[in-house]
């Protein structure tokens, strides 16, 4: 397989950490109704939900990538981080910045990065997580999340989904040293994912989901780690304390 001399080796004697716990098909009742009715996509639910249990854990500065203007997990992450959203767009609050150039920070200037359903857009998604190591301070985390199972969102465009093993052979080229990821979902929540233009009231999806979610639990253990389908992948990956920039 050719590899470029720019990418480190990736190590096959390394494990794919994928969380086969259920706490990525665990949203509270209360938390899929309310987002029911708010029209949010049960896939957007569950990520927010995931999201805010990692995101307590950031403290200094952190930079959101293509967050967008409002983005729905904004109010999940902590007060008391110093955070750089961006977005291809800039506005007063949003640094106007292409996740396909070369990221416009110093070497080792970020505590944490945030790339939220956004990876699909890369030109160049190698190119981009070693731009992220490189304004990762050592030590730093990124957290990845990336759609598997959605229809395409070109926005302004859609290239790719990632596997789980995917996923983890690209932070370990781009030179992360320890990577955990988590399944968000699985066949019945990504079936109501795509089925969600079909709901035309909120007060159907506020019935829908809990059940998709219900029967997501169901699913044998086995299957889930031998044929997984869930909705995304949420990933934690480390830059090594020991990493020169």
């Amino acid at each position: 397989m050719h590899r470029s001399s720019n990418s480190p080796p990736v190590h096959r004697a390394s494990l794919l950490r994928v969380s086969d716990t259920m706490a990525g098909m665990y949203v509270p009742l209360k938390t899929l109704v309310r987002g029911a009715f708010s029209g949010k996509t049960i896939g957007r639910v569950v990520f927010n939900e995931a999201l805010a249990r990692h995101a307590r854990h950031l403290t200094g500065r952190v930079l959101d990538i293509a967050g967008g203007r409002s983005p729905s997990y904004l109010k999940y992450l902590p007060a008391s981080i110093d955070l750089v959203r961006s977005d291809i767009t800039g506005s007063s609050d949003v640094v106007a910045l292409d996740m396909n150039d070369r990221l416009p920070f110093k070497d080792a200037s970020f505590d944490a990065v945030l790339l939220c359903n956004a990876l699909y857009a890369a030109e160049d998604p190698e190119r981009l997580a070693r731009d992220i190591v490189r304004v990762l301070k050592p030590g730093g985390t990124w957290l990845l999340a990336s759609p598997f199972i959605a229809n395409e969102m070109r926005e302004p465009h859609d290239y790719l989904r990632f596997t789980a093993e995917g996923l983890e052979r690209l932070c370990l080229r781009a030179g992360f040293s320890d990577i955990s990821i988590e399944r968000l979902g699985d066949r019945a929540s990504a079936a109501t994912q795509l089925m969600h233009p079909f709901f035309l009231f909120n007060v159907v999806r506020a019935i829908v989901y809990p059940i998709a979610m219900w029967f997501d639990t169901l699913i044998p253990e086995r299957v889930r780690g031998t044929h997984p389908a869930p909705l995304s992948y949420l990933v934690r990956a480390t830059k090594s304390a020991k990493t020169s920039v």
